[in-house]
């Protein structure tokens, strides 16, 4: 298969765009989602392949989290903010086709053994990769895989929604999601000079 241009930009963002890390991969090579979902084979024809994927709207790459209560200036307000875990979701489409590999009886068979690698993978503590035009989640977790096919499609169990959030891990990664003002309130605020106290002595 050419692997410049165009069909690069397809082969990575549209037919296999999920990468598994850890887990069913080991300290291996991450395990592209095409492994699985072809077992192993690869078509002459990206239009052969059993499944394509494209990102759905929402998906995050920044997200913060603003102070609920009134603050003495914008400034502060500004500094105040702490950083969130951000999201992204993919839309899987499988329809059952005549291509050998892709009908309807195969379709059971693939995605039951897709449900089990996901399983595994998952309860070996494994994460994954997701590649995106414009962005690469690393490092997130699977938080759903649903059909969400519409009456109107002609096929049943038609298209799957992939959720996926990127987490804030490690405790260096969570210390700079906080703002300069926020880690001065965290590590405490340094008195110069002496203190003045007020009230009766």
């Amino acid at each position: 298969m050419v692997t410049t241009g165009l069909s690069t930009f397809q082969q990575l963002y549209e037919l296999s765009p999920i990468f598994l890390v850890g887990g069913v991969a080991g300290s291996g090579e991450p395990i592209p989602i095409t492994q699985i979902l072809q077992n192993g084979v690869t078509p002459n024809n990206p239009n052969d392949y059993f499944a394509h994927f494209k990102p759905l709207p929402g998906g995050t790459i920044e997200s913060w989290g603003v102070a609920q209560y009134p603050l003495a200036a914008l400034t502060t307000a500004a500094n105040a903010v702490v950083q969130q875990p951000i999201s992204i979701s993919l839309l899987m489409q499988c329809p059952a086709q005549n291509v050998a590999g892709n009908n309807y009886y195969n379709k059971l068979s693939i995605i039951s053994s897709l449900k089990s690698t996901l399983d595994n993978h998952i309860l070996q503590g494994g994460w994954f990769s997701v590649y995106t035009p414009a962005f690469v989640y690393s490092g997130c977790l699977l938080t759903s895989l649903k059909d969400v096919s519409g009456a109107e499609n002609k096929q049943v169990q038609l298209m799957y929604q992939w959720d996926f959030v990127q987490p804030l891990i490690t405790e260096e990664q969570a210390a700079t999601t906080q703002t300069a003002f926020m880690n001065k309130v965290t590590q405490g605020f340094k008195v110069i000079g002496q203190p003045a106290y007020s009230g009766a002595q």
